[in-house]
């Protein structure tokens, strides 16, 4: 049985689950280079049909991320949003006609079948791929969010939370998970929403909306959170226990994607930020530091309330775009009641092409549960020879090293003599993280090479920290840190007395947002760790994803052109070694 999952909006994706088994999944912006790209996922989706060598007509089912067509159903919940918050609503409904096609005869009907012979999806995927005897199924969206988490948890049981912008109706759900059902406790309407918070104050400090919501958290360490007992009495509201409230005449999200605030706000904060060229001030700082610790009050509280709730389950799985928030993570870890915290390699948006399928296979189908998402490999892969064409179509004419001992030698000789390394390995990650497969690498004893990374390679913000890849079994050596993190999801403490031994990976707060590596899930990533632990005693590297201000490469093709013009010192592709030398490229042959 296949079942195709799509995301077919923002952070658009497509994943093949077969016989309850995920086979592949993509983001459509690795094939088109816009990041966030929202637009109907034909790229990803020939992907997936690619590498399980079928086509859309062996499909059995379509699983759609959201049920568009719920905006007619809750009239009076619309109309009542429509009065209220007018501006949330026009982006609510603009959502909706960016999803629907109403050209065509006939009657709307209750029924899904009439329902999905309205939409696009069907329509596009016969147009791009042929005729197709699958049936389309449009699921709750914060369900496929749910099901992304605890479906492909190793839990049996579990406090299952998603947090985002907004599904159809929720924007908080809180609920339990056991076995193969998903029951919510509670849910909490948009347009009260934890992400529109986060993302209109990110807005506020003059970072793109949707985008720049990583680099606040980055910057909330730098400041004090001045601010927080304004936010929290009149801003995000906790009326009570298990619940928040959003206050939009002082903040209003959809007015705040236009670039425009409330003169009260403007009151208390000043003015906003203009844009990412603009300084920063300790005022920016304060601000920053204020919203993520709201956030994390209030998703604290959220999380106390489930587990009692839910009969104090020990598991928790967690989703949505703000389970990308990896510092509220951590600190659910360290503070929470839980003893394991499961985030999927992609929370937001994308990810519900993967909950999708499993929540059909499972919550609609009635299957048993088969898999668990160890790791995020799950994109294009290239071999040796695709790799050889590349670079000989680029006047690089050399063989791939036939010897790994000789490949990772030549590797830890660049980064323990401070390079910086393009690694590109196996299929690409799903998700928003470099993992090992698409990343660059470089030592995490240097402090000086992320001045380097920012200033030569990334170009990117100097508050912003860089990632460590750690052997799984070493982890805490180094680390406060209980659970494996494999998908860098977790932002946990450095020991104290390792952060002088690692500074290029340790924030100013002493964190790290940890990537745990294991030797089963990525050998060749792992051996490369504990080559470079043989030579200087770290099982570390510095990890950041394989890209300058573009989606994460995918192609070797992107890899060598991304090489091209950046500062890195050496490009491991496949088997093959590019190394930067006297301003041009010096070839390492094997044996």
């Amino acid at each position: 049985m296949y079942i195709l999952g799509l995301a077919t909006m923002g952070e658009s994706a497509a994943a093949l689950l077969k016989d309850g088994m995920l086979v592949a999944a993509v983001e459509e912006e690795r094939f088109t280079r816009v990041k966030h790209e929202g637009c109907f996922p034909i790229r990803a989706i020939a992907f997936c049909l690619a590498q399980a060598g079928i086509t859309l007509a062996e499909v059995d089912h379509v699983a759609v991320y959201w049920q568009p067509f719920r905006v007619g159903v809750r009239a009076k919940a619309l109309l009542t949003t429509a009065l209220t918050h007018p501006t949330a609503f026009a982006g609510k409904v603009s959502r909706v006609f960016e999803e629907l096609s109403l050209a065509g005869g006939g009657q709307a009907s209750s029924s899904q079948g009439s329902w999905a012979e309205l939409f696009l999806v069907r329509r596009l995927l016969a147009r791009h791929f042929g005729p197709s005897r699958a049936k389309v199924h449009y699921l709750d969206h914060h369900r496929c969010h749910m099901a992304s988490a605890f479906f492909a948890s190793p839990f049996d049981e579990a406090t299952v939370m998603v947090f985002d912008g907004a599904g159809e109706e929720a924007a908080t759900t809180l609920a339990v998970g056991s076995g193969t059902t998903l029951r919510v406790l509670k849910s909490i309407p948009w347009p009260h929403s934890l992400g529109h918070f986060y993302s209109a104050i990110t807005g506020f400090l003059g970072f793109t909306m949707l985008d720049g919501e990583y680099k606040m958290m980055g910057l909330a360490p730098y400041g004090k959170p001045e601010y927080l007992p304004f936010i929290r009495r009149n801003l995000l509201v906790t009326d009570r226990p298990g619940s928040y409230r959003l206050n939009h005449a002082l903040l209003d999200y959809h007015a705040a994607l236009r670039g425009r605030f409330s003169p009260a706000l403007r009151r208390i904060f000043g003015d906003p930020r203009q844009g990412d060229e603009a300084p920063f001030t300790e005022r920016h700082q304060q601000l920053a530091a204020s919203a993520q610790a709201a956030f994390e009050e209030v998703v604290f509280d959220l999380a106390s309330w489930a587990f009692e709730e839910g009969g104090r389950r020990s598991h928790l799985a967690l989703a949505g775009g703000c389970g990308l928030n990896c510092s509220a993570n951590g600190r659910l870890l360290r503070e929470g009641p839980f003893k394991q915290i499961y985030v999927p390699p992609a929370p937001h948006d994308a990810g519900c092409a993967v909950g999708a399928t499993l929540l059909l296979y499972h919550e609609t189908l009635g299957q048993p549960r088969r898999f668990t998402m160890t790791h995020a490999a799950y994109g294009p892969a290239y071999d040796d020879h695709a790799i050889g064409q590349t670079l000989r179509a680029a006047g690089l004419h050399m063989q791939p090293i036939a010897d790994e001992e000789t490949l990772l030698g030549k590797t830890v000789e660049v980064l323990t003599g401070g390079g910086v390394v393009g690694w590109f390995q196996g299929a690409m990650e799903f998700g928003p993280r470099a993992l090992g497969s698409r990343s660059f690498l470089a030592d995490p004893r240097r402090d000086r090479i992320r001045d380097t990374l920012n200033a030569k390679i990334k170009k990117r913000e100097l508050f912003r920290p860089f990632a460590p890849s750690v052997k799984e079994e070493a982890t805490a050596d180094y680390f406060e840190v209980t659970q494996p993190s494999p998908f860098m999801n977790l932002a946990l403490p450095v020991r104290q007395d390792k952060r002088a031994v690692i500074p290029a990976v340790t924030h100013i707060d002493g964190s790290a947002r940890i990537q745990t590596v294991s030797r089963t899930d990525q050998p060749r990533y792992w051996r490369l760790l504990d080559r470079f632990e043989r030579a200087t005693g770290v099982p570390i590297l510095l990890n950041t994803s394989f890209n300058i201000q573009e989606p994460i490469v995918c192609t070797p093709e992107q890899a060598l052109a991304t090489f091209n013009t950046s500062g890195v010192d050496a490009l491991v592709i496949g088997n093959y070694f590019v190394e930067r030398g006297g301003g041009t490229h010096k070839a390492m042959y094997g044996t």
